[in-house]
């Protein structure tokens, strides 16, 4: 598979809200004094090479609220994550706090767009759930996860655990999530400081 048609692949995983596994809830793979410094910590686990899961956090200085209203729209992420041409809500289950999206991914100019479909479960102002629902990756469980720290502000966590079905070389999916996850955090913080009253 060349690079460009991997970005198709990678184009839906980094545009999708992003489960959280017992290990996951450990902060020792976060570098506090990175953070502090207002760095994106991308994280492969302990060989730092992609294994199928991949790890991220940004501190921001908003509130949980103010971080969670941008990520559960996600009919605006076209406005901040790259490759995103729509994210469209086509269910809505009340009762069980759920919804189910259709986002069109356009990888690069000179490739097609496709679409695909995401289910996300909301357990309000602290973790969202996503789960494939249909489209070209085989498996998708990822989640994002809000940490309220002492003094104010959030860690905003990223998981993500998937197989995309066809032979891709790990060493170029993992060069590519380290590139576009840093860019959709740091516009969720920029976004969220940018209106929140801490």
């Amino acid at each position: 598979m060349t690079r460009s048609a991997l970005a198709g692949w990678i184009a839906v995983i980094s545009a999708l809200p992003v489960s959280l596994s017992a290990q996951d809830t450990d902060l020792d793979w976060i570098v506090q004094e990175e953070l502090q410094a207002g760095r994106i910590i991308v994280n492969f686990g302990d060989d730092q090479r992609y294994r199928g899961h991949i790890r991220a956090a940004v501190l921001i200085d908003a509130t949980a609220e103010y971080v969670w209203a941008i990520l559960e729209d996600c009919e605006n992420a076209p406005e901040y994550v790259p490759n995103v041409l729509s994210c469209e809500l086509i269910e809505t289950f009340e009762q069980e706090n759920a919804q189910i999206f259709r986002q069109r991914v356009k990888p690069r100019w000179y490739l097609p767009s496709f679409d695909h479909e995401f289910r996300a479960d909301y357990q309000p102002y602290t973790r969202i759930d996503v789960s494939r629902v249909s489209g070209p990756l085989s498996k998708l469980e990822g989640t994002w996860r809000l940490l309220p720290r002492t003094g104010g502000g959030i860690i905003l966590m990223y998981f993500l655990d998937f197989e995309p079905g066809l032979p891709i070389s790990r060493l170029i999916v993992g060069r590519i999530l380290g590139h576009d996850l840093p860019v959709i955090l740091a516009a969720v913080r920029d976004r969220a400081e940018g209106v929140s009253p801490l």
